[in-house]
């Protein structure tokens, strides 16, 4: 069509082409009035997408509140922490408990007779010998040592052994002025059944035992509330307090609280209002009017509107658990004059110290009096809300795009009428240029002519 127009108006002098325009712009005034009206609709499916995550928000945070471990959560304390650091499990039990890190656990060590040199020899028999020892309950283990073996070779060949149960040997200077070189055996962990016990010596060169002679204990030792206990580690021990990981690490007393932590309580609750504060500011801000009086991008939809009221009665619903929390109110929860909600974090913290046992029925409920707590009616109520197909926003997303398609299909429509409309207007402003052309052309013939017989009745 457009190539049939191109010289519209060359042969009349008219300016058809331009009047051709301005018809289709006009009568394409619908179209542009549907296209506004759908950018609007697509406006709105990104708004129903953004409201249904922060509904899922909400849920996740109100799940949280709904689960048994969440209000299992523990934190230890210790009153002198230079004898001895704790840690603890959610759902260990809480108390006090008084300890006394009567020792702490030692390894086991061997120490021989001092030499001047390090590579003294410590087998001059002009034989092998065998040094034998064992750790704990283990076996035997036999180390061959040749004719001429030196205190380090001795040593070597301790550490070397494949059959070496859990021992160290070096050789140390211990600085005195004649014999300062000596070898040290020592267990590589800590307790009794790391005990170091020497089966056969050197005939030239001895071991003493060092730490745990003469039988003392290797063990680490801890009177709890009068109960001593041993333990072979000084460190990760768990099987002394219930949920408790105790590390020794000095002699002396301490007393160790496991309480309640409510920090993570306290922010999921705090985090839980904003989660209903993000969604109801942002419904009345999209359902409202701004300052020029102009609509918001929701105010057509009656269901968003009343989702915010909902959400409202959802939060400030009463619990009647039987306990002295019965609504969110009781932790501090305020609606403000313009809609939005806050919660008052000294209240809440008053509820959490206090009234502990009562705000963890609230958010539970009470399966034994048939009572839901108000967070699993929180988290049932935006399961529904954000099903993928039938929930609350999925129609809405899905009423938007069905709109949509109407409109697309009213353009596809409009268009293809315009289309013929003018086609058959354009082949008749061709017809009216070429009539026209062939009009100045006959007035100009006629000028000529009437100009031609004036000129001979003047002669």
């Amino acid at each position: 069509m457009a190539g049939s127009i191109s010289v519209l108006g060359l042969g009349s002098g008219l300016q058809l082409q331009d009047i051709l325009d301005k018809l289709r712009k006009a009568d394409e005034a619908p179209i542009t009035r549907l296209n506004t009206e759908k950018t609007h609709y697509k406006d709105q499916l990104t708004a129903f997408d953004k409201l249904n995550q922060d509904l899922l928000n909400i849920k996740s945070k109100a799940l949280n509140l709904s689960l048994q471990s969440t209000f299992i959560a523990r934190k230890v304390s210790v009153s002198n922490e230079s004898v001895l650091s704790a840690s603890v499990s959610d759902g260990a039990p809480t108390n006090s408990y008084s300890l006394t890190v009567n020792q702490l656990a030692t390894f086991s060590s061997w120490q021989g007779a001092g030499l001047s040199q390090s590579d003294s020899v410590v087998n001059n028999t002009g034989s092998d010998e065998t040094f034998s020892y064992h750790v704990g309950t283990g076996d035997t283990v036999s180390v061959t040592v040749a004719d001429g073996t030196t205190l380090e070779g001795l040593a070597n060949l301790i550490n070397n052994d494949p059959n070496n149960p859990g021992v160290t040997a070096s050789v140390i200077n211990d600085g005195d002025p004649s014999t300062p070189y000596k070898l040290l055996l020592k267990a590589n962990d800590t307790g009794e059944t790391s005990r170091i016990y020497i089966d056969t010596q050197l005939s030239g060169y001895t071991l003493s035992e060092v730490q745990g002679a003469a039988g003392a204990s290797l063990n680490a030792e801890v009177t709890v509330d009068g109960i001593t206990y041993q333990r072979g580690t000084n460190t990760g021990i768990t099987d002394i307090l219930g949920g408790v990981t105790l590390n020794l690490m000095g002699t002396g007393s301490a007393s160790v609280s496991v309480s309640s932590d409510h920090t993570g309580i306290k922010d999921t609750i705090t985090s839980l209002v904003d989660s209903f504060n993000t969604v109801i500011s942002s419904i009345k801000d999209q359902t409202g009017y701004d300052s020029d009086g102009k609509p918001g991008l929701l105010n057509d939809s009656s269901t968003i509107k009343s989702l915010r009221y909902q959400l409202i009665n959802m939060l400030s619903s009463t619990v009647d658990t039987g306990g002295s929390i019965k609504s969110m109110f009781d932790l501090g929860l305020s609606i403000n004059r313009d809609g939005s909600l806050s919660i008052d974090e000294d209240t809440l913290d008053a509820a959490m110290s206090s009234k502990f046992s009562d705000v963890k029925t609230f958010f539970l409920g009470d399966d034994t009096k048939g009572v839901t707590g108000l967070a699993d009616t929180i988290n049932n109520a935006m399961r529904e809300m954000t099903r993928p197909s039938t929930g609350l926003m999925a129609t809405e997303h899905t009423a938007a795009e069905e709109r949509i398609s109407r409109i697309d299909s009213q353009i596809d429509s409009t268009t293809a009428r315009l289309d013929r409309k003018y086609e058959i207007l354009s082949q008749q402003f061709v017809q009216l240029d070429s009539f026209m052309n062939n009009m100045q052309s006959m007035s100009s013939y006629l000028t000529s002519q009437f100009d031609a017989i004036s000129g001979k009745d003047k002669k």
